[in-house]
């Protein structure tokens, strides 16, 4: 895992998906107002720097079958070090949220520019199982398999590779299958998702997600420079109240 944090195409549509007058702040996956991430050693690509910008736009069937389009706009960039800043914005003129992401120093902050304010989580280390718990652990485990083997869910495959913002991009498209979901014609809910990732940076230049039950998402940067951000984008400005917490 990097030390980035992607939005996920279902983390998208519940952004998305929000009435407009809920949508004023954008909160990232990560950094949700009902508490922090679980604990995790954080990971990072270093030596590898970028800035970018991306949009991801997410389409919805109504009750009445029409479609309705909302659309979330994300900068993003990593320094050589490893150091991640990301902001996003609702589209809807919402103030939009900053955050930034250290795994030396295992903390991830969130910075409101509207009242100058940031929470900094220190992200803890997890600890290691007890044997009680890997033995739990493994039985989990041995039941997953057990229930993949008998209901495959995801078929993937490998697709044309794409030229995106200048940077070429490996493609795949995974068709995963929810058997516990039906169609009105009682077959099994099959979920069409393409991404083209480039193979340097590790990161994803565009993505598409197609669910028959009404929903659509694609995501596409459309703008990228490989050069050194500048360091002082990955501090809390001095004029922010910070707040601390422990995950």
């Amino acid at each position: 895992m990097y030390c980035r944090f992607l939005f996920s195409s279902a983390a998208l549509a519940l952004v998305c998906a929000a009435p407009a007058q809920a949508q004023t702040l954008a909160f990232p996956p990560f950094i949700a107002p009902s508490g922090g991430p679980p604990p995790f050693k954080m990971k990072c690509v270093t030596g590898k720097p970028y800035s970018l910008a991306s949009k991801t736009s997410t389409s919805t069937r109504l009750a009445d079958g029409t479609w309705t389009t909302t659309v979330l706009e994300q900068r993003k960039m990593r320094d050589s070090e490893g150091r991640e800043r990301t902001e996003t914005t609702n589209g809807s003129g919402g103030s939009p949220v900053v955050s930034l992401t250290d795994p030396a120093a295992q903390t991830i902050v969130t910075l409101f520019r509207f009242n100058k304010t940031a929470i900094l989580t220190h992200i803890s280390l997890p600890k290691p199982p007890t044997p009680e718990q890997e033995a739990r652990l493994a039985e989990i485990r041995a039941k997953a398999a057990e229930y993949r083997a008998a209901h495959p869910s995801g078929d993937e495959t490998d697709i044309p590779p794409r030229t995106i913002a200048g940077v070429s991009a490996e493609g795949k498209r995974r068709i995963i299958t929810l058997h516990a979901a039906t169609l009105s014609n009682g077959d099994p809910v099959r979920v069409v998702e393409e991404t083209w990732t480039s193979p340097d940076l590790g990161i994803p230049l565009a993505s598409t997600s197609d669910d028959p039950r009404g929903q659509k998402i694609a995501m596409t940067v459309t703008d990228l420079q490989r050069a050194e951000p500048d360091p002082s984008l990955f501090k809390i400005p001095a004029d922010y109240q910070v707040t601390e917490r422990q995950n």
